[in-house]
């Protein structure tokens, strides 16, 4: 692993169970096993390093969001479902870029809430793009209703996952997925043709 690629990771477990100020240049050097001279002549600030994790995490999320999709093989109804199903999987690992999205949503840095901020609505809205084509295609094929607008299908099929994501705290996986099944069937049936 490349030292910038463990820096990040690091710095990103480091940041999701400390927080933004518990977290602090020696540590993160320390479980890197670097000199903090030597951190500082890979990032300058506390700062930028957090940015950089964040713009990491924002664009894996993307990725996560693309790849979940992408299988034209398939109905759009099951890449659909297959990307909620996943988005489901993916909320209740014990990931660290899980944990730090969480906490920094809610608990942003005060000098960095502009700039955090800015990175989750670009990642949102190019994950909101991603999924309105997918309802567009469905449409066009005629899988899907067009009495409803693609984006507000979106925005829906994301609410239900923000819903599911406040259930981790008192589910266990196997009872999250089964309450993410039932809600999926009354989403499909609220949009399908």
């Amino acid at each position: 692993m490349q030292t910038k690629e463990k820096l990040l990771l690091e710095s990103m477990e480091l940041f999701a169970a400390y927080g933004y100020e518990g977290t602090s240049m020696a540590k993160i050097a320390e479980k890197v096993g670097l000199k903090k001279s030597s951190l500082y002549a890979h990032y300058t600030s506390k700062e930028t390093l957090f940015l950089d994790v964040t713009e990491k995490i924002t664009n894996e999320y993307v990725h996560l969001i693309a790849q979940s999709i992408d299988n034209n093989e398939q109905s759009s109804e099951k890449r659909l479902y297959q990307s909620f199903m996943i988005h489901v999987k993916d909320l209740v690992s014990d990931d660290a870029s899980i944990q730090f999205y969480n906490r920094f949503v809610q608990y942003p840095p005060q000098n960095l809430e502009k700039e955090l901020f800015a990175y989750l609505e670009r990642s949102e809205e190019e994950a909101l793009r991603i999924l309105v084509k997918e309802i567009e295609n469905g449409q066009t094929v005629g899988e899907i209703s067009k009495d409803l607008e693609a984006k507000q299908i979106a925005h829906t099929y994301f609410c239900l996952l923000e819903g599911l994501s406040n259930e981790i705290i008192f589910y266990d996986y196997p009872t999250l997925q089964h309450h993410a099944e039932r809600i999926w069937e009354v989403f499909w049936r609220g949009i399908r043709m």
